[in-house]
Formats: structure tokens, sequence, C-alpha cells
């Protein structure tokens, strides 16, 4: 059951915490390499992927100095699967950089939608110029690209102090019940568990997750395996990668339970953190958000969910679009303020408990990052 697999014991770090050594990894510039040999290529590589350069990693195993080097090469990708699942890993990391960084513009098909943010910040802030100061800080946009799927991009601001509280919220997936909204009207839907299976370093981890969903739909499961990455010395990003795994790819997932109908659905997105881009703030077509700080961080968030049906309705459609996103980001965003301010005694005793191995770290790359011309 989830609940057995719960009481697993975590894989340890990838690095220990010492600080004389914490950090060389990170330090290690990838502009130094010296790639003739591809066996110090893939050592390289996974140097790096054990210290969350995932991005870091599939360059040094991509660069080569001659042709020769490629076409004589003593490792293969094919047959290696821990430098195979770096390469593929990251591409699809990249993929997800470059469509979070692009405009999100009706000509891409894009659909800004502002009822739903409007709504769930009113209820979260205490006057009127307090919400409209939130709104103009985040900006949600969803597109169908098929009658199955529905995509979803996301962008916030958020102060520097908010960061390790927010990656709080996302890295204890066994607190998501506790605090992400459920609704009994107009129709059921809600997260009604999160067990995290595995622990794979400082913050990546394979979660399944189950939510309600409305008659006549059966019971919806996704499980997710989440990857971060630190991109900092080359791009200057932070990032997650969040897709689904089932029990064909990855032998840590858990078979669908016997006592209950249950469709598992599929996910592919991503989070990308970063310093808030040039001209952001004064996009056109957007309200203008004149109070971004120096120390400001972007917040990008985007997933196209297909839930295994043979359309969305558009009942279904609607309510999500016009009431569930920008009410679970809302609470998102609420929660993680709350941890900040002290409100959320379980995530502080969490991050207390990590400070050492986790959220120190976060708190240097962030520095880090800032701190780049």
């Amino acid at each position: 059951t989830l609940d057995m697999l719960a009481t697993r014991a975590p894989r340890a770090p990838s690095l220990g915490t010492d600080d004389d050594n914490a950090f060389v990894a990170v330090t290690e510039s990838f502009a130094s390499l010296d790639v003739a040999d591809d066996v110090e290529r893939a050592a390289r590589a996974k140097r790096f992927a054990s210290d969350d350069r995932l991005l870091d990693a599939a360059r040094a195993w991509r660069a080569t100095s001659t042709d020769a080097a490629a076409t004589t090469s003593k490792v293969d990708v094919d047959t290696d699967d821990a430098l195979a699942s770096i390469v593929r890993t990251a591409s699809d990391a990249e993929r997800w950089i470059a469509q979070l960084k692009e405009p999100a513009t009706s000509a891409r098909g894009w659909l800004r939608q502002r009822s739903a943010l409007a709504s769930s910040l009113a209820l979260l802030s205490s006057n009127a110029a307090a919400s409209n100061a939130k709104r103009a800080r985040t900006r949600i946009y969803y597109k169908c690209e098929t009658a199955q799927t529905l995509a979803v991009r996301i962008e916030t601001v958020i102060t520097r102090d908010l960061l390790v509280p927010l990656l709080s919220c996302l890295n204890e997936s066994e607190l998501y019940a506790s605090w992400l909204p459920k609704w009994t009207t107009p129709t059921r839907l809600g997260v009604r568990e999160s067990v995290k299976v595995d622990q794979v370093g400082r913050c990546s981890q394979l979660v399944v997750i189950t939510c309600d969903c409305p008659w006549p739909l059966e019971t919806r499961q996704v499980v997710l395996n989440a990857v971060a990455f630190d991109d900092i010395e080359t791009l200057g990003d932070i990032g997650v990668l969040l897709q689904t795994r089932d029990c064909a790819d990855d032998d840590r997932v858990p078979p669908k339970p016997h006592d209950e109908d249950v469709t598992r659905i599929d996910v592919d997105g991503g989070f990308l953190f970063r310093r808030v881009p040039d001209g952001w703030a004064n996009a056109e077509g957007e309200d203008p958000c004149v109070d971004v700080g120096e120390d400001d961080i972007l917040v990008s968030f985007g997933y196209t969910v297909d839930p295994k049906l043979e359309y969305i309705p558009n009942w279904l459609l609607n309510f999500i679009v016009r009431t569930v996103i920008g009410t679970l980001w809302g609470a998102f965003i609420q929660v993680a303020e709350d941890v900040r301010d002290g409100k959320r005694p379980e995530h502080a005793s969490v991050i207390q408990e990590k400070r050492q191995t986790l959220y120190n770290w976060v708190d240097a790359r962030v520095a880090r990052m800032l701190a780049r011309p």
C-alpha cells in the first residue's frame, strides 16, 4: 500500500555537507572542461549530475574536442543507464526552460486568465490595493492543444525571502493534502493523499498523488518524478522538471490500488526560478508591475496534463480554468507567506531539520544567482 511505501528509508544525499567540499562540483567551471577522452566526459557528467547540475552534466557529455572522439567513443550511452538518464532528462529540462522563457502570447495560442486570479487573490488580501498589487505580480495563461489535453502557464514575481518557504511547500510533498484546496460544490475535486515514494539527492523525489474527481469520473492518480537542477553557473537558473512515471519505465512506481477504480494520468511540466528579466514588469498587454525589486525572483510554472478522457467536457474545463488554477496557485503563494511568517509549524520544523543538508544550500545558490552580472 502507499502507506507502507511512505515508510521506506530515503536514499542518502548525493554529497556530504562538509563545508570544505560541499560545493566542489558547483565551483568546477564547465568552461574549463578538457573533453578529449569520452570516459572522462562520462565521469564528469555523472559528477555534475550528483551535485544537481543536470544541464552541465549533459553539456559535459555532449562536448567533443574532435569528430574522431565522437565516432570512436569508449562509452555507449545506450548501455550506460545512468548516463542515458542524464542526457534524456536534461533534454526534457532544456525543452521546458525554452518554453518557460518564451513569451506566452496569443500568437502561440495562449489565453490570458484574469478572473480566476482576481477572485483568489481578493480572498487572500486584506484590501483592494493589496489585491491589485498581488495580481500585477502574477500572470496565468492556458490553452487546449488537443481535445484531450490542457496546458497551463503561470508566472509570479516573489521577494527573495519567500523562495525558501516556497521551495519547502514544493519539496515537502507529504504535506500537500494539508494545504491544497478541496471542492465539494459545484463538483467534488481535490487532493486526497500525497505520498513520497523515493527521495534522490537534496530535493529530487518520486511522489504519488491521489485526487478525488467528480462523478462519474474515476479517481485520478499521478506518479510524478520531480528532478531538481541547478544551472546558475551557466545560465543563472534553478529549475524542477516534473514528469509522469509508470511501472513499465520505473521499478520504483507502485501498482495501482486494488480496492478502487483508479485512472493514472500523464503530466509533463516544470518550474523555473530566475532573476526577473528586463521588460517583464511592463510587458505589452499586461498590468504594469511597478514594485519589482532588484533581488526579486521570477517563478515560472508550466505543465500539460492529459486527464485520460476522450475529451475534456466544457463544464469541467471552465471550472478548472476559472476557479481551480487560480485558487491553487493563490493558496500556494499564501502558504509560502505563512511559512515565512512563522504560521506553519509543520513546514518550519521540516525546514529546520533540513537546514544543513538542503536549505542552507538553497540560500547560497540564490545568493550566487543574484550576484551574477
